[in-house]
């Protein structure tokens, strides 16, 4: 089974500093612009620009080691960290951005955007982003390599690695949709489109926003997981949204028109006289708004009557005197409960 640590041949317990001179080791060896280049030492050389993506990185290695993430840097089918697993395998194809804003670099690339392998030897050789039409990353190797390198064969083409990010949204937005603007760790600023009716645990996947691929290769996804901020009064449930609504004892006893929060706004609703605590009412398609073929949800509306705040002795006189002359068994269905 492919493992980033017998990839660079290190025990798990390296420290970076050995994990980085494993990696420059490795490297020059296995480079296919070296002259005994080949295919299997370009497919070696990016196994090992994979491993040290993820060893080199404390917060992917970390992940890794608590088996979060895959040796790829994706995660593991079998890791759910949220409630909803079910949920968080769906995810939403993104052409979704609206606008993408790319910080440019003074060489005219989009930082970032280098070739695949370039970031990971910058960190790895210990230079810094290329300022100049040739990056140092390429002098360095051209020091390595020597010019005889020039005109050979590229490493073979391959797909950049997918970024995670988790994006906090409010009951709002995943009910009724938006858009909201994403900083990448990059510098890179997009306008995410936020589907109607997202759950807690989904994925927007953001095409071709992720790492850099290998030299002539894609650059991998960006892949953003919806956590939703929970709502003071409201619940939901599938595309229902559930109310809880306090009435008086008055409003109970005699009924009445009361206003109800919505997602849409506030409506009207009717309480007929002798309402109960726990009677629900349906406001049609006041849910989740409707997409595609799916129809809008519902809310249910259950009332919750509540007494004052403060004790009124002659409030509790006059119950205490009415249930003497009516008394009544709300409980009688428990048997002798």
């Amino acid at each position: 089974m492919y493992d980033p640590y017998s990839v660079l041949g290190v025990s798990r317990q390296a420290n970076d500093d050995e994990i980085k001179q494993a990696f420059r080791g490795l490297a020059k060896r296995f480079h296919p612009d070296t002259p005994e280049g080949s295919a299997d030492k370009g497919r070696r050389f990016t196994d090992l620009s994979i491993a040290y993506e993820i060893l080199g990185n404390q917060s992917k290695r970390r992940s890794y080691d608590r088996g979060e993430i895959d040796a790829h840097g994706n995660p593991r089918a079998n890791y759910t960290p949220r409630p909803e697993p079910a949920a968080a395998e769906q995810e939403f194809e993104v052409g979704d951005v609206a606008t993408a804003e790319r910080p440019q670099a003074k060489n005219g690339h989009a930082n970032g955007e280098a070739a695949g392998f370039r970031g990971t030897f910058e960190k790895a050789f210990g230079v810094g982003p290329a300022t100049e039409k040739k990056s140092r990353v390429e002098e360095l190797f051209g020091e390595f390599f020597g010019e005889r390198s020039a005109g050979r064969k590229r490493p073979a083409p391959g797909k950049g690695l997918d970024t995670h990010y988790d994006l906090h949204i409010t009951f709002e937005e995943a009910a009724l949709g938006g858009t909201r603007r994403v900083k990448l760790p990059s510098g890179n600023r997009f306008d995410v489109k936020i589907p109607v009716g997202v759950k807690e645990g989904q994925t927007i996947r953001l095409r071709a926003l992720g790492e850099p691929g290998l030299p002539g290769g894609p650059a991998g996804d960006a892949l953003i997981t919806i956590a939703i901020e929970p709502h003071p009064y409201f619940r939901r449930d599938g595309r229902d949204i559930h109310l809880a609504l306090p009435i008086t004892l008055n409003e109970a006893l005699h009924g009445g028109k009361v206003k109800v929060p919505t997602l849409q706004g506030t409506v009207t609703m009717a309480v007929p006289a002798g309402a109960n605590a726990g009677q629900s009412f349906r406001l049609k398609g006041k849910g989740i708004p409707g997409t595609g073929l799916q129809a809008s949800g519902d809310q249910l509306v259950t009332l919750q009557i509540v007494l004052p705040d403060q004790s009124d002795p002659h409030l509790s006189d006059i119950v205490k005197r009415w249930e003497t002359a009516h008394p009544y068994q709300p409980r009688r269905k428990f048997g002798d409960a």
